[in-house]
């Protein structure tokens, strides 16, 4: 079989000297059979990396090439990257470049190097050609797979049959759990909660937060709160779960893990007080800022926790904000709320799903048990501990739980040195906020990408190499085994 390597290109002359013979030696020590695509954009217009892609891959199999490779010009393969055929989907082999420590960019990355057949690029119908200047084409190219089914989306071991769980309306839906003397110290020494929680975003109040979006707020969506300097969990506008406390001291103990709208995912807090360290979990995963998913957890602290005294608790809402204010209100559906006044271990929360621990569990809602099925104005606590609580304006309602994992890319390890560049996404302004480097263009990308592709109002079926235009300058023989094909758009 024969692979098509296909390179957009332009003003980049010194990495095309070195990619050439660094590739080439690279794929013949592996028997493959190649050529080599530069698609080089000649006009004055903005560089549009995806159609340039496209341009290449429609050359290489119009010159009989059975699949291809969509790869960086500043990337060259150094040991395990495996160039061959992707079979069944596909694979990602920039895992472990330079540029980050040899290690994976962040867990959805899909740039670098990405293998397609001929079929996989139909079916998705390649890069979007509407993506100008810098950013998101290959998180695009992502998404695609992703409806496509050709992304790596397994679910937890959880029953797949109907359940009940209580639906919150974003506008007045909450449960209130009267103070008790069992919950009184509980937030302030080693102790445990988890729920089964799916959030939504609700952009009728505050638009999905966006690093190129000038006027973008911040809003956290209660899903359990302690008011006053709140502790808890929430769900946010910038698609993360998240998990807050205060030391006594009034410093901020905060982290995060990434996780989109609409999906059902077991979210849990642990702290252990002895060791003075904060934990959060994601479907039973310790959030991991190696891979730009979240914080890193375990975080220290150093005072002792707040003491709240004899408060009420709060699922749904918060008393600390107003009622018509955007951060008062959960939009979503919670199946389960555990309490423990202890620090579970960490495979007590990875087996959470089908095991609950009972050693010192001290608040448990089932909304799928039969006691609460028979319940509707109150969240039956079946510790027999007595804390149940006032359900307000929730409705109970069934409908089947699939739990996913992150959804990633098919992959196969690789490891790759990056060639010298100028950064171009995420850089730090003189007041230290994050924008892009490249401005307005990239923030249009992100739009374009954020709101419409992911949110299914994008028609990729109708933006792709199918739909691709351009005028055809000239081809160029550069070497025996590479074409460089300049093209204007």
């Amino acid at each position: 079989m024969k692979l098509g390597v296909c390179v957009p290109y332009r003003n980049r002359e010194a990495h095309l000297k070195e990619f050439i013979p660094s590739i080439g030696k690279y794929l013949e020590s592996q028997g493959i059979d190649y050529c080599i695509y530069f698609a080089h954009q000649v006009d004055d217009k903005l560089f549009n990396r995806g159609a340039t892609k496209n341009v290449a891959a429609k050359h290489a199999f119009e010159d009989g090439c059975d699949y291809i490779v969509w790869h960086d010009i500043d990337m060259i393969p150094e040991e395990g990257c495996d160039y061959s055929f992707p079979k069944k989907t596909p694979i990602h082999i920039a895992t472990s470049i330079s540029q980050m420590d040899y290690k994976l960019k962040y867990e959805e990355y899909f740039g670098g190097a990405v293998l397609f057949s001929k079929e996989q690029v139909e079916n998705t119908n390649g890069y979007s050609n509407d993506y100008w200047d810098w950013g998101m084409e290959d998180d695009d190219l992502f998404w695609r797979c992703v409806l496509e089914g050709y992304a790596d989306d397994t679910y937890m071991d959880y029953p797949n049959d109907e359940q009940t769980y209580l639906n919150f309306n974003g506008l007045n839906s909450f449960i209130k759990i009267d103070k008790d003397k069992k919950l009184r110290n509980l937030t302030s020494r080693s102790h445990t909660v988890s729920i089964l929680v799916r959030a939504y975003q609700q952009e009728d109040k505050v638009n999905i937060w966006l690093v190129g979006d000038d006027d973008r707020r911040f809003c956290e969506y209660p899903i359990i709160r302690r008011p006053g300097y709140d502790w808890g969990l929430s769900y946010n506008n910038s698609r993360a779960y998240t998990a807050q406390l205060w030391d006594n001291e009034r410093n901020h103990l905060y982290q995060w893990i990434k996780r989109y709208e609409g999906q059902w995912t077991w979210i849990t807090l642990k702290v252990d007080s002895a060791n003075q360290k904060v934990h959060f979990y994601l479907n039973g995963k310790e959030s991991d800022a190696r891979h730009g998913h979240g914080t890193q957890s375990p975080l220290s602290y150093e005072n002792r926790l707040k003491s709240y005294g004899m408060g009420d608790w709060y699922i749904g809402t918060t008393t600390s904000a107003r009622k018509n204010d955007i951060n008062r209100w959960l939009k979503g559906d919670i199946g389960k709320v555990y309490v423990w006044n202890r620090d579970l271990s960490a495979e007590e929360i990875k087996d959470i799903h089908k095991n609950i621990p009972k050693n010192k569990l001290v608040l448990h809602y089932d909304f799928n048990s039969e006691q609460q099925k028979n319940s509707p104005y109150t969240a039956v606590d079946l510790t027999g501990n007595g804390l149940h609580g006032s359900i307000r304006n929730a409705e109970l309602k069934k409908g089947k739980i699939k739990i996913p994992y992150t959804i990633i890319p098919h992959r196969i390890p690789g490891k790759l040195k990056c060639l010298p560049h100028k950064d171009e996404g995420l850089v730090k302004n003189k007041d230290g906020k994050e924008v892009w480097a490249k401005g307005e263009t990239t923030a249009r990308n992100e739009r374009r990408y954020v709101l419409q592709m992911q949110q299914g109002t994008w028609d990729y079926k109708s933006d792709g190499i199918k739909q691709l235009k351009y005028e055809l300058v000239s081809i160029e023989e550069i070497s025996p085994n590479a074409k460089l094909i300049n093209v204007k758009f």
